[in-house]
């Protein structure tokens, strides 16, 4: 996958959520190889396709190759930890995450995401939908961190709880069918499905070999 060149970025960080235990998998996640290319080294690239900078969250020293790795200061908690170290680490006004594990998701409607949340007056976060929550797809305000702690302080683990305390109410579920640009209205509900399982990785790698991503850009359904 090699990007083109873009105009020009938006002001956030980029982070790529790699955290996880990858229990399920049996393997790294974050090196599996998609499509020849480990899973982390393609999120990152699609995060520098829009972001002014792109880091790693989760306590992942090794994977420093692909990008500056921001260590969690909390463990056995899930994703909320790295979003956490993320909002503490940014280097710009707003802050975007992508798990790893998605490899299908188009750049292009991450960042037509990212512009419409931008764009949008008193917002403090937002995330996605597609046929449900993908609230691991998330953006916040970079002055959010005060309050996303506070949440896990008080126990709070759900992405959408923290995601409600810590914009104060000022939060966007963008639904992806409401995106400028998106042409087609009824996006595959699979390019946000998360690989866990070495079944779930054939599946993804079926998709991709029969247009799950960049054959569907070319189709226009992101222009």
């Amino acid at each position: 996958m090699t990007l083109p060149q873009q105009a020009g970025t938006l002001p956030l960080h980029g982070f790529v959520l790699a955290g996880g235990k990858s229990a399920r998998m049996g393997a790294d996640k974050a090196r599996l190889r998609f499509q020849g290319r480990p899973m982390v080294e393609l999120a990152v690239e699609k995060l520098r396709g829009f972001c002014a900078e792109v880091s790693i969250a989760g306590n992942r020293a090794d994977l420093g190759e692909f990008a500056p790795v921001v260590p969690e200061t909390r463990l056995e908690i899930g994703p909320g930890a790295g979003i956490e170290a993320g909002l503490a680490a940014s280097r710009q006004p707003w802050a975007v995450f992508l798990p790893v594990d998605v490899p299908l998701v188009p750049w292009r409607l991450l960042r037509r995401w990212s512009e419409a949340t931008l764009a949008r007056q008193g917002l403090a976060a937002s995330y996605l939908r597609c046929g449900g929550n993908q609230s691991a797809f998330c953006i916040l305000r970079s002055d959010c961190k005060q309050r996303w702690s506070l949440g896990l302080d008080q126990g709070l683990r759900r992405l959408e709880d923290l995601l409600q305390m810590a914009s104060a109410g000022g939060i966007w579920a963008c639904d992806t069918q409401d995106l400028a640009g998106v042409a087609d209205r009824r996006l595959p509900a699979h390019w946000f499905t998360n690989i866990n399982t070495p079944r779930e990785l054939a599946l993804a790698e079926h998709w991709a070999q029969q247009g799950g991503s960049a054959s569907l850009e070319d189709r226009n359904f992101i222009r």
